[in-house]
């Protein structure tokens, strides 16, 4: 569980008028915002990352929309850095074309690079209301009659993906999600280079989980070998490169 004195803090803060899961150990994101679930009973289920903190009106703002759009099952807020710019918190699902272009070499040649899975979020528009495949977990507020009839996250996840995972269970289930940006937050993310390639080690593993259960072992190997491919080459091209400046040095 916790050891930062966030547990004190909250009690002191806010006595009876919160509730505390404790699960007495790390049981992963997923595992415990299941647990979390299961001790609520209200329409709505607001998501917020621990280093994340809300605008004011966010959480009204993310009701009123769902209350207008009943088939709304999640909706994901506009997330701020620090620095006030706008962090890329929606995503589209992978095709196996979009997932072998942005895995492979082929993904970086222009002519190619705009049919890489991803590529048609480059210029999303963060400033009005928009249906999309999923939305990033900082921010997040879940539909209960959603959530009754898909059930909680799959806590195979134990980091990341799960709300992939779980945006894409929705829409098979016939319920939308909607990026609202009137309801906003602001988003610390990842910090040190240590903690990124941590965090980057994590989202690969959840990747592969996700590919695994939602289209097989051969099309996540199939990417994983595109993947292997294109630094293969980047390393050929880097060697090369080598030997032929040491060549001219000469």
């Amino acid at each position: 569980g916790s050891s930062d004195g966030s547990r004190e803090f909250i009690t002191q803060r806010y006595g009876g008028r919160v509730q505390i899961v404790e699960n007495g150990a790390n049981l992963g994101f997923a595992a415990a915002c299941n647990r979390a679930f299961a001790a609520t009973w209200s329409e709505y289920v607001f998501l917020l990352n621990p280093d994340a903190e809300l605008h004011d009106g966010a959480l009204r703002e993310a009701v009123a929309f769902m209350d207008a759009h009943p088939r709304a099952g999640i909706v994901g807020s506009r997330i701020y850095n620090y620095d006030g710019s706008v962090q890329q918190s929606v995503g589209e699902f992978d095709t196996w074309a979009g997932a072998f272009l942005r895995s492979s070499a082929w993904g970086e040649w222009p002519v190619f690079r705009r049919f890489a899975n991803g590529a048609s979020l480059r210029d999303f528009q963060y400033d009005e209301p928009r249906k999309v495949d999923l939305a990033i977990g900082a921010a997040l507020t879940l539909r209960r009659a959603m959530m009754d009839q898909i059930g909680y996250f799959d806590e195979r996840f134990f980091l990341y993906h799960e709300e992939v995972d779980y945006a894409k269970r929705a829409a098979e289930a016939g319920w939308e999600t909607w990026f609202v940006p009137a309801s906003e937050a602001v988003h610390e993310g990842m910090g040190s280079a240590r903690g990124q390639y941590n965090v980057e080690k994590r989202k690969q593993a959840s990747r592969r989980k996700y590919w695994i259960k939602h289209h097989g072992r051969a099309w996540y190997y199939g990417l994983a070998g595109a993947l292997i491919g294109r630094y293969a080459l980047y390393a050929g091209v880097l060697a090369g490169a080598l030997v032929l400046g040491r060549r001219l040095l000469r």
